[in-house]
Order: C-alpha cells, then structure tokens, then sequence
C-alpha cells in the first residue's frame, strides 16, 4: 500500500508543478492584456495547484496504517478531499461569473494580440499532456483522487479551447464575446464538479464498488458451492472489501468447508486485484451456518 500512495503523491507532485506554471502564466497575460476569460482560465489553473495541495496531504493522511479505531484504515480521506477540490470549483465558478456580469454591465475594449494566441495555444498543449498522463496514472493506481483531478484537469482542456475561439472572435470586435465565454467557462466547471461530488459521494455512502455478478462468475463452479448470494463490496476503487453468503454441500464438514471458503477467498482476491479483505458466512442446505473471516 505505501508503494501506492508514493506513487500517487508523485503523479500529484509533477501535475501540481505545471499547474503552477500554466496558473502563472495565464493570469500574469490576463491581468496584462485585460481579457476576463483568460484570467478566469488562470483561476481555475491556480485552483488546480490549491487542489493539488490539498489532495497530497490527503494522500500522506490516507496512507496511515490500520489501527483499532480505524480497521478499514484511512483510504476514504482521499474522497473527502475530492469534495473539498468540487467545492473550489464551485467558488471559481461564482468569482467568474461576478466578473463577467461586471464586465456586461459595464463594457470596455479589448486589444487582441499575436502573443495572446501564441500564450493559450501553449496552455492548451500542456494541459492536454497533463490531463492524458493523470488519468493514466489514476486509472493504473486505482486512485479516485487521481481520477477526479484529472477530470478537473481535462476541463481545462475545454476551457482554454473555448477561449482560443473567444480571441478568434474578439480579434474581429466581438468584445462581448469575452464575458459569455467565461459564463460558458462557468457552466463547465459546475458539470464537472457536480460529476465529483456524485461519485465521491457514492463511495461515502457505501455504494457497491463491484458488480456482485462479476464475483458470483467466480467461485460458483466451486466444487462444492451450492448458490452464493448477499454479496456486498465497499470501499474505494483501490481497497474494496467483500463479504457474501455462502451455501455450500451439507455432507461437508466444517473443516472441509473451511477450505473451500479459504479457496473461494484466494480466487477472488487473485482475479481482482483491488479487493483487499473478504467475509465469508457459511451456510448448508439444511440451513445450518457458521461466520468465518478469512
């Protein structure tokens, strides 16, 4: 396990190193050329780097042994941080819509230059580069820290294409194109965050990780396993954790049954990588029944 939070700090660690440079150079150019929507970009870029902060501390919180208080260990403080990073989203959100309403009311010109196209082209490049490798990672690691910022990062991807089209059409004096874009840019980052909180909170609530079919498929050509049912998974994507029960042939002695729990156990665990613990409750057809944790 600590070589998997190692890994996910290191992702988070090189991801937080180019959000900082894209954030800088977005909102230096914005605030120097006067355009809203590439400054609202350089926010939300800035907020990926806060993002990226808060979720290394999560990872080196998560990364706690198990204790007495904590048998299922600290994984779910990953979740909790994405919310906190759909939560920034929302803020960003509302700070450019206020700016944009502002500049609505209140219109000044804007001067396009060569230099603007050269700065969000680069921008967009880097963040295609930057989203593609997290949600590798993410998806390698199991992380669904790493899968939500990434989704955060491939709304950048959007948001700055959105602006390259807003300098097309500011270039030919359609200066009120800047403040709906970055009313659009807006409604962006509300979809995404709300995709965050859904999925983060069905983890919380303890929605099933796994399709109990796909652990049925496993061990009920078993010899000796009558029907398998009640089947449960929780957790993360990463360390999920099964209990189901079992009915098996009632000629069989509990010892016998015992082994065959303990191969059902290693069969499930070798086939899928992520469950970290499995319950067994035994049952025979004439309804007798014993608890055993592997």
């Amino acid at each position: 396990m600590n070589n998997y939070h190692d890994e996910v700090k290191r992702v988070l660690v090189v991801v937080l190193l180019f959000n900082i440079l894209m954030a800088s150079v977005k909102i230096a150019f914005g605030y120097y050329s006067g355009i809203l929507s590439i400054s609202a970009d350089g926010y939300d870029s800035f907020l990926d780097s806060i993002a990226n902060v808060i979720a290394l501390a999560a990872v080196y919180l998560s990364s706690r042994p198990i204790d007495k208080n904590h048998p299922y260990g600290y994984n779910k403080i990953e979740n909790f941080a994405s919310l906190f990073v759909a939560g920034l989203l929302l803020f960003v959100g509302y700070e450019v819509v206020t700016q944009a309403i502002d500049k609505i009311l209140n219109p000044q010109p804007v001067e396009i230059s060569s230099i603007a196209f050269v700065v969000m082209i680069f921008t967009l490049i880097v963040n295609i580069a930057v989203s593609r490798y997290e949600k590798h990672k993410g998806e390698q690691l199991k992380s669904d820290l790493l899968i939500a910022d990434s989704n955060h990062t491939k709304s950048d991807v959007m948001v700055t294409s959105i602006v390259i089209i807003a300098l097309v059409l500011m270039y030919f004096d359609l200066s009120i194109i800047d403040p709906v874009i970055s009313i659009i840019i807006t409604l962006i980052i509300l979809k995404t965050a709300i995709d965050i909180f859904r999925t983060n909170f069905r983890i919380l609530l303890d929605a099933n990780i796994l399709d109990a079919d796909r652990i049925k498929d496993l061990i009920c050509d078993v010899d000796g396993v009558i029907d398998v049912h009640n089947i449960r998974t929780r957790g993360t994507s990463s360390c999920v954790y099964v209990d189901m029960h079992m009915v098996v042939d009632s000629d069989l002695s509990m010892k016998q049954a015992h082994k065959i729990a303990e191969y059902c156990e290693d069969r499930i665990t070798d086939s899928i990588e992520e469950v970290k613990e499995v319950l067994i409750h035994l049952e025979s057809e004439e309804g007798l029944s014993d608890a055993i944790e592997l």
